[in-house]
């Protein structure tokens, strides 16, 4: 297969994927919504809509998900879930082992999303709006409080943006506040680089696995705002050194020419 066919392949298969799940989202939603109407926030809203969502488009895109320590989810129970936010489609990567009871904090422009942000807000989780730090800050200071009242694990991109590049953004303070606030364990959640299967600026997607990773939890309790900047920077190791071992090719350039590289299918 030559290589200009091979970029129409891969570029037909982003369009119908891309038109496949903004089609299925809403649908997903609504269910959801419905379980969620009738079975209250605490029900199994979330996590039917997350792990139907994840494994249809996983079909859809072709993508294989092996996971590695997800007994770590139920095991540290309450806990703050760390996770990259790399692309759009992270939600199919980590629908497939989203807990239940858990919630996310999302940024406040979820809520526009017909369907899916009512979903969200249904399920009780939480909606920041990163343009005004102070009220971003009293929302995730409330959502420490309600966690811990609770006992529900929450999961944030301590990035705060997305970013698909191989080099970790500067982390937010706020979510590291949380885990104190709360005194949760933060459990690292690391995923191979989605830049593997998935080019979005040049229309670019083709099927592959993906890898996660939960990796062991680091502990918070007894610490107070004196150890923030060693437990940042602690996470950010932990993380960057698992993305490391995850990647194709241990770290080599992906996608640089569309020759046809195969991406390993390492297993767990």
């Amino acid at each position: 297969m030559t290589n200009l066919v091979r970029r129409c392949v891969y570029t037909l298969h982003f369009v119908a994927a891309s038109i496949v799940g903004g089609l299925l989202l809403p649908v997903v939603s609504a269910a959801a919504l419905a379980i969620a109407l009738v079975r209250g926030p605490k029900g199994h809203a979330a996590v039917f809509a997350a792990r139907t969502y994840s494994r249809v488009m996983q079909r859809v895109l072709g993508w294989k998900i092996e996971a590695e320590g997800v007994e770590r989810l139920a095991q540290v129970s309450p806990s703050v879930v760390m996770v990259r936010h790399q692309s759009n489609l992270d939600v199919i990567v980590v629908g497939e082992v989203f807990p239940p009871g858990a919630i996310a904090i999302g940024k406040k422009q979820l809520e526009w999303i017909p369907l899916f942000g009512w979903l969200w807000r249904a399920t009780g989780n939480i909606l920041i709006d990163r343009r005004h730090t102070a009220v971003a800050m009293e929302a995730i200071r409330r959502a420490a409080e309600s966690a811990k009242a609770v006992g529900v694990s929450v999961w944030v991109a301590p990035e705060g943006h997305r970013n698909m590049g191989a080099e970790m953004l500067p982390f937010k303070k706020g979510v590291f506040h949380l885990a104190l606030g709360a005194q949760f364990p933060i459990l690292p959640l690391a995923v191979s680089p989605l830049s593997a299967v998935l080019d979005a600026r040049r229309w670019i997607l083709r099927p592959g696995t993906i890898r996660l990773r939960v990796l062991p939890p680091v502990p918070t309790e007894g610490l107070g705002p004196g150890d923030l900047d060693e437990l940042m920077a602690r996470v950010r190791s932990e993380l960057a050194n698992a993305q490391r071992e995850l990647a194709p090719g241990a770290g080599e350039p992906i996608l640089p020419s569309l020759h046809g590289a195969s991406i390993e299918r390492a297993r767990a």
